[in-house]
């Protein structure tokens, strides 16, 4: 690493308390622009300017790469770094594949399964990779260490006699309209409070929204079923009109209304799973297992469940091609309520 990458990356870790994620971008691409063509050379009569410890190495790496990632992402991945540090007690600079692999042997003594083994070697994999294109290390050590096997369960769905069982612990009209807005959109629970009464199509029952995982916007669908639910939920029991644009739905803060969080809905659900008597662990995502496994099941390809429930699509083609109208249909023929 040259002295002038050194000079500013000081400057970028020094200032990652006082400036967001944009204005962190904005200051690298203007200290680029500034150095450009500048030489910088360590002074030899002072101590070096930059120690290359971990903390140093981690909080660099946090720094770049929290500019592409968000932050629940990142702190994931930070997580695992440091949590190896923790484990191997040695400069990362140093580190060699018998260190990766005396790590992850001590994970699967403490019981992680093959598929949080290959997680947690993703991550070390994503640091080094790093770490060697900043030219902190000359070779990734993670790269030859092997994956792990792992056992593929089968995927986790609900009967469609645990749904109709599961709508008896409904107890007032949001939780009904919960339960169909999750049946039939197949969301995650974390794209539903960014959704307003008026973005919903009440005519064809379509909804688009922010896809949180892909940061892509995609349409949803209500089929009639859900659309009843809802209509109820916001003009009798909120008493307000559809074409409101307050959050779709919200709690009670004393007087007041607030937007139903990703948490409070999955709190939510796991009451309504509660009330229902239903003998299974419920959680929002199920639905979104259960959407896809009906679209199979009721001769869909994995393709288009894979469409439906708001996947990324693989390949160029794919990306470019795929239409509202390919979503519709497969909304139309597999997921609707007859």
């Amino acid at each position: 690493m040259t002295q002038k990458e050194i000079f500013k990356n000081r400057i970028l870790t020094g200032m990652k308390y006082h400036l967001g994620k944009n204005e962190i971008a904005m200051l690298e691409t203007a200290l680029s622009e500034a150095l450009y063509q500048v030489e910088i050379v360590e002074s030899k009569t002072l101590p070096a300017t930059v120690d290359m410890t971990n903390e140093y190495i981690l909080d660099l790496y946090e720094l770049k790469r929290s500019l592409v990632l968000k932050p629940s992402t990142m702190k994931v991945y930070m997580d695992t770094a440091r949590e190896f540090v923790r484990y191997i007690n040695k400069p990362l600079v140093l580190i060699d594949r018998e260190d990766i692999e005396f790590y992850l042997r001590v994970k699967v003594r403490e019981g992680n399964t093959g598929t949080s083994m290959n997680n947690k070697r993703r991550k070390l994999n994503s640091l080094f990779s790093w770490m060697k294109k900043n030219r902190f290390i000359r070779e990734n050590p993670v790269e030859n260490v092997e994956c792990f096997k792992e056992v593929l369960k089968p995927v986790d769905h609900m009967t469609a006699d645990e749904v109709e069982q599961l709508k008896e612990g409904c107890r007032d009209k949001r939780d009904r309209a919960l339960l169909e807005w999750l049946r039939s959109t197949a969301a995650r629970k974390g794209e539903i409070p960014y959704i307003n009464i008026n973005q919903i199509n009440w005519s064809t029952g379509e909804v688009v929204i922010y896809g949180e995982k892909t940061e892509t916007y995609r349409t949803v669908y209500l089929d009639g079923v859900a659309l009843k639910y809802l209509r109820e939920y916001i003009t009798e029991e909120r008493g307000i009109t559809i074409r409101s644009s307050e959050p779709l739905f919200t709690r009670s803060v004393g007087n007041k209304k607030a937007v139903l969080t990703r948490a409070g809905i999955y709190a939510e659900v796991k009451r309504i799973a509660g009330r229902s008597g239903l003998d299974r662990r419920v959680y929002p995502h199920l639905f979104r297992k259960t959407t896809a496994t009906n679209i199979v099941r009721r001769g869909g390809s994995t393709d288009d469940a894979g469409l439906y429930i708001g996947h990324k699509p693989q390949g160029v083609t794919a990306r470019h091609y795929i239409s509202n109208e390919s979503v519709s249909r497969i909304f139309r023929e597999y997921v609707e309520a007859i």
